[in-house]
């Protein structure tokens, strides 16, 4: 009698590469078969540089003096579209489960956590790169400004803008998971509120002094002014990325942790199978 040819033996990373691949397709398909989600995620960043881009321009022309200041307020415009779009990838991704009620459906399988995570960090970049390169193209085709022009500090800024939107958007995420819908609208409120802390448009010392303590406790602020230097001078702040990408990983660390903690609070509590419209 011939045995049965033993079934291959899976490796453990290649499982959890599985499992956050198979979220990731979820999200491919979603938006391949649903042209409206593509149009709008290109649609909100190039409107937001050609108003701004105008208003650069306006600058510019009536105060020809300060052509960097035009500068360094457009380019301020395209990094904060880039922590923007990832933060708000991150939120929609996850409301996404929530609409169509397959939060509980996905985590009854053998789906981690971190699994879903890493996904969203993988899929929330991957977003908004797709949602900030055409309206990138679109501003040097009409303002001239290239955000080349930052040369080797570029891919820095770009990962710690994506960076801070992971740590803020599992934070909302966590929000939205601990108290469910009815805590939606803060989470669109929250998506927003610490731009103006960031000061993405204009220096940090013309915030009301209670405000710079805050400001400078956030990543993304020395990457702004990192760029306006540099665009002044043309040096960037290597210290200032440093300190950004140290308080990055702290933040991640404590995002983590906070959502993995209501994230038992709603399995505990059956939350994410109650969630959905």
């Amino acid at each position: 009698m011939i045995s049965p040819a033993p079934e291959p033996v899976i490796s453990p990373a290649r499982l959890v590469l599985r499992r956050i691949g198979g979220v990731a397709l979820r999200h491919v398909y979603l938006y391949l078969g649903s042209w409206p989600r593509l149009v709008e995620m290109m649609y909100w960043p190039m409107l937001n540089m050609l108003l701004f881009g105008f208003v650069s321009l306006s600058i510019v022309r009536h105060m020809g003096h300060v052509s960097v200041l035009g500068d360094a307020y457009l380019c301020g415009v395209m990094l904060a579209e880039i922590n923007m779009r990832t933060v708000m990838a991150v939120m929609v991704m996850y409301m996404e489960e929530v609409w169509s009620r397959n939060l509980g459906h996905m985590f009854a399988s053998p789906l981690r956590l971190r699994d879903y995570a890493a996904s969203l960090i993988g899929l929330s970049t991957a977003r908004c790169l797709v949602s900030v390169i055409p309206a990138f193209v679109l501003v040097y085709a009409m303002f001239g400004f290239s955000i080349l022009h930052l040369g080797w500090a570029l891919p820095a800024y770009v990962a710690l803008l994506c960076m801070n939107g992971w740590w803020y958007g599992f934070m909302i995420m966590a929000l939205l998971m601990r108290f469910g819908l009815a805590a939606e609208w803060l989470g669109w409120m929250g998506a927003w509120l610490l731009m103006p802390f960031m000061a993405p448009y204009y220096p940090v010392s013309i915030l009301p002094q209670a405000f710079q303590w805050v400001s400078w406790a956030l990543p993304g602020t020395y990457v702004f002014e990192s760029m306006k230097q540099q665009l002044a001078t043309g040096t960037a702040r290597i210290d200032y990325i440093v300190i950004s990408l140290g308080l990055n990983l702290g933040y991640l660390v404590a995002a983590g942790f906070v959502l993995s903690r209501a994230f038992r609070s709603a399995k505990k509590m059956g939350g994410l199978l109650q969630m959905g419209e």
